[in-house]
């Protein structure tokens, strides 16, 4: 009986193959065995840093900074050869090393003590703010790699720019007048306090729970450190190998002591960091706040608890937003800002009365309200820009804003509705400013242009205050982080402050002093907020009106060009508001109401479920 081909196919070994081929079948080369995975030596692993590295290189704000950082050391040396060569000629320069070497070491280390914190404060409170601390915490990193890890990851970067100045250094060593213990000195000294402000803002980091206190504890060790103990800085050991105090070699033992320094914070915030890694959040100010209502409340009982103001409607009613910004927020709430004026208002109040007495005589009676004036301007710009870059960037950081973005309300009116606590502080600032404006026209009762200064002085406050805020409301629209949009103000404005200054410095190192300013720019310049607040204080002392017949050597100024000046900011004012509002929905992740459309099925125009 004979087998089916089928059969023969599946049982090929019921019968001999008849191809003699088929008995020898070839087999297919076994595949190379893949070589093991080269295991990694233990010790020399950094993914945490690698992971940090990667990830500024990837970052636009990366080469942002270190092309400004280039530009200012640019500036400064450029701005020294051109005083040199210009004013004194070329061969007159030889011997000039050590201003040039003095000038740009300054220069860098008060902007690492400004700059360094800005980069690094957040390395580990950005990850408490993420709530990204605890998965990093889990993996098989110790807390000392960790926090040796983000050092490096901060350390490495600044150190680059460090570097972009070393031919500057070179370039004065060439000039003459510079020894080489002191060349050398400088660069090593340099990168020792690149890691003693990196290791204090990682101390910082660890402890504090957000990136702005951190920020704020660092500036208040750095000033407590300078003031008790300034020898433990690098630019002190610098001072003393200029002065010949310390030699070459003691130069490299002060600097591997204060680099061993170095590693006490470090170990300080391996220690906190497991214990503070889950801290929750808190407002200092706040904290205080609410510490003075309770030891107030307990005073109050004696006098029967007599409340003189109400902190207003206990319920939200048609503006929740606004309601939350007025009532829960502590320079939102009436009672605390009243505390806040009463600080601002108080000193001021013992200057006046002691002016009026006469108690201060000579020169003080001319410049300590001018001087406290400007100190106030300082203030209110600073709270300014903190509270205004923290209405948007701040929920961004508390991870608050998808919540908040649940009301239907559109974004314009969200927007403004989160205005309303700023408004309240900018009206609380008004008033120590009112009360200096009001008695300077007493004290220079009879000169010409008090009222004119009054006036002036009034609406510049009013005008750069409010600029400042929404400039501050939109960069925080933009800016991811609260720290990140705090810190992009201040850097703005101070970049907008300091044109007048560089402008005039620079035509007068040009041109030697020789040639005066064209008169247009000397006007444009006028008008910068920068030189208008003191061309208002200069022309309130101007004693009488020059006339035709009767020249003074007093020249007023120019006040409708002053005037033109607010008209002009006015106009940036309603700008920025009008882009801020128009791009609310866009800027906070909303779609927004459509353009052909009034409303919106994603944002509803009109809260009609409030009433």
């Amino acid at each position: 009986m004979s087998s089916s081909p089928q059969a023969e196919h599946i049982f090929p070994e019921d019968g001999p193959p008849n191809d003699p081929a088929e008995a020898q079948p070839t087999q297919p080369a076994p595949p190379p065995r893949p070589k093991p995975p080269r295991r990694p030596r233990p010790g020399f692993e950094l993914p945490l840093l690698v992971k940090e590295l990667n990830e500024q290189s990837a970052q636009f704000r990366t080469y942002l900074l270190r092309l400004a950082y280039g530009l200012l050391l640019l500036g400064t040396m450029l701005a020294l050869f051109a005083r040199g060569l210009i004013r004194s000629g070329g061969t007159s320069t030889l011997g000039q090393g050590q201003l040039v070497f003095d000038s740009l070491t300054t220069f860098q280390f008060w902007a690492l003590n400004l700059f360094v914190p800005a980069v690094t404060c957040g390395c580990l409170s950005g990850e408490k703010e993420r709530n990204t601390l605890g998965t990093l915490l889990i993996t098989t990193l110790t807390p000392w790699q960790i926090v040796l890890q983000k050092f490096l990851g901060r350390f490495i970067p600044v150190v680059g720019y460090i570097c972009l100045s070393f031919p500057m250094l070179a370039a004065a060593y060439s000039l003459g007048g510079l020894s080489a213990a002191t060349l050398w000195s400088g660069g090593l000294l340099l990168i020792i306090a690149v890691a003693q402000t990196t290791s204090l803002s990682v101390l910082c980091s660890a402890y504090f729970a957000t990136t702005v206190e951190a920020l704020l504890a660092y500036f208040l060790l750095l000033f407590g450190s300078r003031l008790l103990l300034p020898f433990l800085w690098a630019d002190a050991t610098l001072g003393a190998v200029q002065r010949g105090e310390v030699t070459q070699a003691g130069a490299v033992f002060a600097a591997m002591v204060l680099l061993g320094l170095c590693l006490l914070p470090l170990w300080f915030a391996a220690l906190l960091l497991e214990r503070r890694a889950f801290v929750t959040p808190r407002n200092l100010l706040l904290d205080l706040f609410q510490k003075l209502d309770r030891m107030f409340n307990r005073w109050n009982s004696v006098t029967g608890g007599v409340v003189l103001v109400e902190d207003g409607d206990p319920l939200p009613n048609l503006e929740p937003v606004a309601w939350r910004e007025t009532t829960k927020k502590s320079l939102g709430t009436f009672r605390y800002l009243f505390r806040v004026l009463l600080v601002l208002e108080l000193p001021l109040v013992v200057i006046i009365s002691m002016l009026g007495s006469g108690e201060l005589q000579g020169g003080g009676q001319n410049v300590i309200v001018t001087n406290y004036l400007y100190g106030l301007w300082v203030l209110a710009l600073l709270m300014t820009i903190i509270h205004g870059s923290s209405l948007i960037a701040g929920e961004r950081t508390r991870q608050t804003l998808d919540v908040l973005l649940t009301i239907p309300l559109p974004g314009r009116e969200l927007l403004l509705q989160k205005q309303q606590g700023l408004l309240r502080l900018l009206k609380v600032l008004l008033v120590p400013f009112a009360t200096i404006f009001a008695f300077q026209a007493w004290w220079f009762n009879g000169f010409p242009y008090r009222w004119t200064y009054v006036v002036l002085a009034f609406l510049s406050v009013l005008v750069f205050l409010r600029l400042t805020s929404w400039v501050a409301t939109y960069v925080g629209l933009r800016t991811k982080s609260q720290i990140r949009a705090v810190v992009t103000v201040a850097l703005l404005l101070g970049c907008w402050l300091a044109v007048p200054v560089v402008v005039r410095r620079g035509w007068e190192t040009v041109h030697s002093g020789r040639r005066p300013l064209p008169f247009l720019v000397d006007s444009l310049l006028t008008m910068h907020p920068i030189e208008l607040v003191p061309e208002l204080e200069r022309g309130l002392r101007i004693t009488r009106v020059p006339t035709p017949d009767r020249p003074t050597e007093e020249i007023p100024p120019n006040w409708w060009l002053l005037a033109l000046s607010l008209a002009l900011h006015v106009g940036a004012i309603v700008f920025v508001k009008r882009t801020c509002l128009a791009h609310a929905d866009p800027l906070l992740g909303r779609l927004g109401p459509r353009p052909d459309s009034e409303s919106s099925d994603e944002v509803p125009p009109n809260p009609v479920w409030a009433t």
